[in-house]
């Protein structure tokens, strides 16, 4: 017998029972000249448990199919030798791993008349699952106390390494209180779209931006040490041909100025805008045409017309005018719009900017802004359109009512419509003329890598056979197709940036703060809801599980 055997007689009730372990398994055995067997095999079971238990097996699993077996023998006297009838069991450990592996958790189950399950075992068993990283010292040695009874739920043993995904790249201004192209906001924390910051001046060679790099990210790890890669971050890219500023020649990563002027923040960097001051604009001074800001202290005269680089910034009133700005335009009075007179009359007279567009108050106008349009008192019969918001009102009436208003995110007013019932279109959600950009831009990037393909080919021709392509031809094609790479990256950076905005439409939405009239039809997403009846408290048309609805909560009411 080796040292894992051991020998136990049985109990007093049956003598001539015995029982011995060898390594993990309980033997039997009975000599029936010892003693008297039990009178009937249907008691076997019941003292042989007893039995086993007096010897010191009863935490050992019992043999289900050799239990009855010895009953038997100990009936009907027949002798046993060395019957397997128990199993002495080690605590078991149980390692499972999430189907992504990264997380492990451990379970024990007590043993069965074996050893407990200690920390060695839970680390071999660790091992065994390939369990390397994000292991849980703690956990482990808490778990081994637990051996003797083991454990009642999973425990959390081991947990893998998230990826930290890159940083994009970004522009670091170096001129604090350089005017940016969007509203700024206050120290309440409100969006000011009337404050756009102050004007500064810049000198040649003047720092004015610089581009941070975007990062790598840091790798995950599952609790296996699988490598999970990080998503770097996206590169910015300085826009081509920014006016007014050049790349330091000494760190490419640096704008500086070339010319004394206004700095103003554009998308892909920063141009340098000098600006172009009249007291008025009329018959005497003629049409105005600039590529850069127009600041006006006056009224523009009905029928004059002025073109801007920059912003435009008007100190009175403009009466059926041409206004186009590449930037803002702020009138600090009012437009009296031409819209419904005969076009000799000025009826083709509009405004339109690339910015946001702010006022006193419009009528019959039309206005386009790229970004937003802002009325401090009353839009009528107007035709307005702004690529994200509109609107009317702050401290006075806040009155939008005829014509249509369009708008990419929001129409906000204080009154909608008014009691007479003038027709009222709004429309909220993905302006059309972003559709039609993003459709012109697949088609550009199409013919532009179809282009590329082609040069691809003809230079793989040339170092084949270079007699068959013209002199001078390999110089030029260089140049070429880098010029094609940088126009394909231009167009899939503003590809993106559109779809960010057909992205953010499923949350637009048409807010009245006070009134709104029966005249009033919003349209969004496809959807179209005419306002019967009148409103006479504020709520919100948006999309309600899907569909068009009038909600009456105001957002920040």
């Amino acid at each position: 017998m080796d040292a894992s055997t051991a020998t136990s007689p049985a109990a007093g009730k049956l003598p001539g029972l015995a029982f011995a372990r060898e390594g993990g398994t309980v033997l039997a055995s009975f000599d029936p000249t010892r003693g008297p067997a039990i009178a009937d095999p249907a008691q076997g079971p019941d003292a042989i448990a007893a039995a086993l238990a007096e010897a010191g097996f009863g935490a050992c699993r019992p043999k289900e199919a050799a239990i009855p077996v010895l009953a038997q023998a100990l009936a009907h006297g027949q002798s046993i030798a060395a019957l397997p009838v128990a199993d002495a069991l080690d605590g078991e450990v149980l390692i499972t791993l999430a189907e992504d592996r990264m997380t492990a958790w451990l379970a024990i189950r007590p043993p069965q008349g074996g050893a407990p399950a200690d920390e060695t075992a839970i680390r071999r068993a660790l091992n065994e699952r390939n369990v390397i990283t994000g292991i849980d010292d703690a956990v482990i040695r808490l778990a081994a106390g637990l051996g003797e009874n083991g454990t009642r739920e999973a425990l959390v043993v081991a947990v893998g390494r998230q990826p930290v995904p890159g940083e994009d790249g970004r522009f670091e201004s170096l001129l604090p209180g350089m005017r940016s192209r969007v509203p700024q906001i206050d120290a309440s924390g409100r969006v000011d779209y009337r404050n756009l910051g102050d004007i500064q001046t810049v000198q040649p060679g003047a720092p004015l931006l610089r581009r941070v790099h975007a990062t790598a990210g840091v790798a995950g790890e599952t609790v296996t040490g699988l490598a999970i890669p990080a998503k770097p971050g996206k590169e910015m890219m300085f826009a081509p041909n920014l006016a007014g500023v050049a790349v330091d020649p000494n760190d490419p990563d640096l704008l500086a100025a070339t010319l004394v002027g206004q700095p103003v923040e554009v998308r892909g960097g920063v141009m340098v805008e000098p600006t172009h001051r009249v007291r008025a604009v009329n018959m005497a001074t003629g049409n105005v045409v600039f590529e850069g800001s127009v600041a006006v202290e006056g009224d523009v005269q009905a029928g004059m017309t002025i073109k801007a680089g920059g912003d435009i910034e008007i100190g009175g009133t403009a009466e059926a005018v041409i206004l186009e700005a590449g930037g803002n335009i702020i009138i600090k009075g009012g437009v009296l719009g031409a819209l419904g007179r005969p076009e000799s009359e000025g009826g083709s007279r509009r405004i339109r900017c690339e910015g946001t567009f702010t006022a006193t108050f419009v009528q019959q106008a039309a206005i386009e802004a790229g970004e937003a349009i802002i009325i401090d008192d009353v839009a009528l019969q107007c035709q307005l359109s702004a690529g994200q918001r509109i609107l009317v009102g702050d401290k006075k009436r806040g009155l939008l009512a005829g014509g249509i208003a369009r708008a990419g995110l929001l129409v906000q007013a204080k009154v909608l419509g008014s009691p007479s019932h003038a027709e009222t279109r709004i429309e909220v959600g993905v302006p059309q003329a972003v559709l039609h950009e993003r459709a012109s831009i697949a088609r550009s990037r199409e013919e532009k890598a179809r282009q590329l393909d082609q040069l691809v080919q003809l230079l793989a021709l040339g170092q084949k056979q270079p007699e068959r392509l013209p002199p001078g031809f390999v110089e030029k094609a260089g140049p070429t197709r880098l010029r094609l790479l940088e126009e394909l990256a231009e167009l899939t950076a503003r590809d993106q940036f559109l779809q960010r905005q057909v992205e953010l439409a499923s949350d637009a939405q048409v807010v009245a703060a006070s009134n709104v009239h029966e005249g009033v039809e919003v349209f969004l997403a496809g959807q179209s809801y005419r306002v019967k009846g009148e409103r006479g408290h504020g709520g919100v048309f948006a999309l309600d599980k899907g569909t068009l609805s009038w909600l009456f909560a105001v957002p920040g009411s």
